[in-house]
């Protein structure tokens, strides 16, 4: 049986940190016959009719606040049944890597799919799919006096944030009332006003919380739940507390239908945050909740997460 090549593009980093690329490596090579290449996003380029990465080849487990083995060396991406994105490294090369993984997309199976690291990682999707999704009243453009004007007819709360960013950052609670409303809208945008807001109408429901679901290969095989901290944002990085909880009948179904929808995008490692029936958002990088549910259960998910998906190679 031929060795199964995995290359993981990671985080960057010098040290091994606990999180999906240690514990996805680890299963990996605990499994045996598998060979598994660690590279970084920014080290994409093309060799004439190659599209290569500076990889490192990782033969035993990773263990946790150790050195990051560095011994790189030009690895063709055709060379690997499966290339699993973990990190977007520099966001203002963000086309041209994915350009070069389309162009190595015939020779190695993408995980998360081009499609998803396109358009599931923004916000645009989930508004244009209300038959799959739903999801919070949504405006954006780049200009701050028409998301103002909408803000004061509107009325209500609303959430304002970049479309591409996460961990709560720069997402704010505005109303029509508050004097910061079109400061922060004027600064989202940017000072020349070429940069996407998004304005979101505030679900309440959010207040009792939002969970983190996980999906694999379009199952969803655990979740927790994260209610919020000192301010509006339910993200842990920002102070928001977590527990254990279940998910109702209702939204299994939901999820249920939702994974099926991923699948045919090709998103097969995903993070969804769920006030029900609200999807607010999906993470198709490197979705946080893994290291969470086995601090809450003592269950580590890794291989229910990795099975399924490199089954399907």
């Amino acid at each position: 049986m031929m060795p199964f090549n995995t290359l993981l593009i990671v985080p960057e980093t010098d040290t091994v940190t606990d999180g999906n690329y240690r514990r996805i490596a680890n299963i990996l090579i605990e499994a045996g016959n598998t060979r598994v290449t660690l590279s970084h996003m920014d080290t994409l380029g093309l060799a004439r009719s190659d599209v290569i990465a500076m990889g490192t080849s990782i033969d035993a487990p990773l263990v946790t606040d150790s050195p990051l083995p560095s011994t790189p060396r030009p690895v063709p991406l055709q060379s690997f049944d499966a290339t699993w994105v973990l990190s977007l490294g520099n966001r203002h090369s963000f086309l041209d890597k994915i350009q070069l993984l389309n162009a190595a997309g015939e020779h190695t199976r993408i995980i998360n799919s081009l499609t998803s690291l396109m358009h599931l990682k923004s916000k645009y999707l989930l508004n244009s799919n209300p038959s799959v999704f739903s999801h919070p009243e949504t405006w954006a453009s780049t200009d701050p006096d028409h998301l103002y004007d909408i803000v004061q007819s509107e009325r209500g709360s609303f959430i304002v944030k970049p479309p591409a960013l996460s961990m709560g950052r720069d997402v704010f609670l505005i109303t029509p009332d508050d004097p910061n409303t079109k400061v922060i809208l004027d600064t989202l945008t940017g000072p020349d006003h070429d940069q996407y807001c998004l304005l979101q109408r505030y679900i309440a429901d959010i207040e009792q919380g939002e969970k983190r679901v996980l999906f694999a290969h379009g199952e969803p095989v655990g979740q927790y739940l994260r209610l919020p901290g000192p301010d509006h944002r339910t993200n842990i990085v920002q102070g928001a507390s977590y527990e254990a909880c279940d998910l109702t009948e209702n939204e299994r179904v939901l999820c249920r239908k939702i994974g099926a929808y991923l699948l045919v995008q090709g998103a097969e490692y995903v993070g969804m945050d769920l006030a029900y029936p609200w999807v607010i958002e999906f993470n198709v990088i490197n979705p946080g909740g893994l290291l969470t549910i086995e601090e809450l259960t003592g269950q580590d998910l890794t291989e229910d997460i990795v099975g399924p998906i490199l089954a399907g190679c």
